[in-house]
């Protein structure tokens, strides 16, 4: 339903300025918005694009708000204080989430007699639910999920399609795992024995506290002994792993195909960016960042940006890559000096074979 910039407003907290009766029905993002779209620019580096822009009304964050602004082409201007929060707040009202499904336990879902399964927990059909499983209040448990015996759920929790919680994992409070992730299988240990590769059996857990959030194709492998933990808040983006007795702080941030190695360590607050690898045992201090592709293979020191492989503190990688860039002139200059080197060395050759000069004869 398409709104008035004004009544936009008032539904994100933010002030108009230009046209207050242009209307919207939805957002886009700048390249592709239309006159009935809202946009939104938290940065400077928005802010430029607004120019070409054809949105009805626009976003802005109040501390980069100016009047000239208005002068862009844009109708409508509402200021806030969090441009990207508000936009949020704004799809939400144009697309509001679907009810959820109040269906009950499946009789088509498989739930163990042993199993409890609290109020207004929602299962779909073909999931199983193992002996002795406790399911808190509110979950949605959806089809083709897994949940190994004795794990323990809390509440609002929901598993979409076709996750897999082995046995003896707990999950906290408000947990979000999606589809295909996979919890609590065995570490990858095994020790040479008799010339052939045996398994170190893992004995331990997984503990997963609350307000976790686990992406599509993930996998937390169990502890051999004690417990592997993914600390409360904390964010893991799809097809991250995390091997046996990783211990992560609270509010970690995991972006796509980060691999951390057995034991790894982390303080609050720390964020790894895409491909980034992390050796076992090694710990990420509190507040540390690991860009994208970084390969760490000691501590990294608390507050701390690495980059590279080895990793090392941002600043001494730029440089490293600055002068990566300067290679091919530098070898063309090493080549010229070669050959210069060459021409000389010929030359001072041809000199001492024709023994000694007319003048040094004459001298002597």
């Amino acid at each position: 339903m398409a709104v008035t910039a004004q009544e936009l407003a008032a539904i994100i907290k933010g002030e108009v300025h230009g046209d207050a009766q242009v209307l919207i029905d939805d957002g886009r993002t700048v390249e592709r918005a239309g006159r009935r779209h809202v946009v939104f620019a938290g940065s400077e580096a928005f802010l430029k694009k607004l120019g070409g822009c054809r949105a009805g009304a626009a976003i802005i964050t109040r501390s980069l708000f100016k009047p000239e602004h208005l002068a862009v082409g844009i109708p409508a201007i509402i200021v806030v204080d969090d441009a990207q929060r508000a936009f949020g707040a704004a799809l939400q009202h144009f697309r509001p989430p679907r009810a959820r499904r109040m269906i009950g336990i499946s009789p088509d879902a498989y739930v163990s007699p042993s199993a409890t399964v609290g109020e207004n927990t929602c299962i779909h059909p073909g999931a199983f639910i193992d002996d002795d499983v406790a399911i808190g209040r509110n979950c949605d448990i959806y089809p083709g999920v897994f949940i190994g015996a004795a794990s323990r759920l809390g509440d609002d929790v929901t598993l979409y399609p076709n996750v897999v919680v082995y046995g003896n994992v707990s999950l906290g409070d408000r947990v979000t795992i999606h589809a295909c992730a996979v919890i609590g299988a065995d570490g990858f240990g095994y020790r040479l024995h008799g010339g052939k590769r045996e398994k170190v059996p893992h004995f331990g857990a997984v503990r997963i506290e609350n307000d976790v959030e686990i992406g599509a194709c993930s996998t937390i492998d169990r502890a051999m002994i004690g417990e592997t933990i993914i600390g409360e808040g904390t964010k893991i983006d799809n097809l991250v792993m995390v091997a046996h007795n990783c211990e992560l702080g609270k509010h970690n941030i995991l972006a796509s195909l980060v691999g951390l190695a057995g034991s790894v360590s982390t303080g609050d607050n720390v964020i790894c960016a895409g491909q980034v690898g992390v050796a076992d045992h090694v710990h990420l201090g509190e507040g540390c960042v690991l860009g994208s592709k970084t390969g760490a293979h000691k501590d990294v020191p608390a507050g701390e940006t690495h980059l590279g492989m080895p990793s090392q503190p941002a600043a001494e990688a730029m440089k490293v890559i600055m002068s990566q860039q300067k290679l091919p002139a530098l070898l063309r200059t090493v080549r010229k000096l070669e050959a210069r080197v060459e021409e000389l060395t010929k030359k001072v050759d041809a000199l001492s074979a024709s023994g000694p000069s007319e003048s040094s004869k004459t001298a002597a």
